[in-house]
């Protein structure tokens, strides 16, 4: 069964389970701290779209992956996406000549040594990573406008129809978010949920807005697309109510930095990688 552990290396720190680098597969979350940025993107700021010094955001991918052990030479084969809460899936069968892709929150491969990144501050970042008999993975950025629209299931999609992975083939990781506490929503927005999703649950918050749960949606989202639920790992750390840890764009008022969550299939032995 999948599951998450906290790992600490130096002063970068990441969740991730160990047991898939026995399949060649290295995923992470990571959490604020242990990089170059200033406040008030202090310290490992991975997203280079929001004002933050582009040398240090470099530095802090380089730091992270590193610290991961990809070598320089899978550093420079990162693709990240320019998220915009919609739907397209983008698939990355060999480096391209520009690594980022507009207007996308999703990101496939089966191409061993090329990193894929997306960079979430309270949406949930999801992994999917295939087991076999080939071997894929996905990175998903689900706000509340991509949870609605099922981001995730458009995903197990695209690695069925670009690689023919059966979703129950699937382990689906889901990184830290702002919890079903914190996160309150207007309620014409609730209604919307009510109506995609009537098995999750809500309850009031502060005033007029509703509470609930965008991971239980993320994760009924996957089920309903044939992942087994045992195959789901949730980490269960609210961006909001662990700032010392995680950026929260809620908490901090809109502006601050972004983790990461980052997979790369590592090459098998006797199979070499896209380098």
């Amino acid at each position: 069964m999948p599951a998450l552990r906290r790992f600490v290396r130096g002063n970068i720190t990441w969740h991730s389970d160990p047991e898939l680098i026995a399949d060649g597969v290295l995923i992470a979350f990571s959490e604020r701290t242990g990089g170059r940025s200033a406040p008030p993107f202090a310290t490992l700021n991975i997203s280079d779209r929001v004002g933050d010094d582009p040398v240090a955001v470099a530095e802090n991918r380089r730091l992270l992956m590193g610290t991961l052990g990809l070598d320089p030479e899978t550093q420079s084969r990162l693709h990240w996406c320019i998220q915009t809460h919609g739907t397209r899936v983008a698939r990355i069968d060999e480096p391209l000549e520009d690594p980022v892709l507009p207007d996308t929150d999703a990101l496939i491969t089966a191409t061993p040594g090329i990193p894929l990144l997306v960079c979430v501050a309270d949406c949930v970042p999801v992994i999917l990573v295939a087991h076999g008999p080939r071997r894929a993975l996905a990175v998903v950025h689900s706000g509340w406008k991509g949870t609605l629209a099922r981001i995730a299931a458009a995903a197990v999609t695209a690695l069925r129809e670009a690689y023919d992975i059966d979703p129950t083939d699937l382990s689906a990781y889901i990184g830290p978010y702002i919890g079903p506490e914190s996160f309150e929503i207007a309620p014409e927005v609730a209604a919307r949920f009510a109506a995609e999703f009537p098995d999750v649950a809500q309850t009031p918050g502060e005033g007029d807005t509703i509470r609930l749960d965008l991971g239980e949606a993320v994760t009924r989202t996957l089920i309903d697309s044939g992942l087994p639920q045992d195959q789901i790992a949730i980490l269960g750390e609210d961006t909001v109510e662990n700032r010392t840890l995680f950026f929260s764009y809620r908490a901090s008022g809109g502006t601050t930095g972004r983790q990461a969550a980052l997979a790369c299939l590592l090459a098998k032995e006797g199979e070499p990688d896209h380098g």
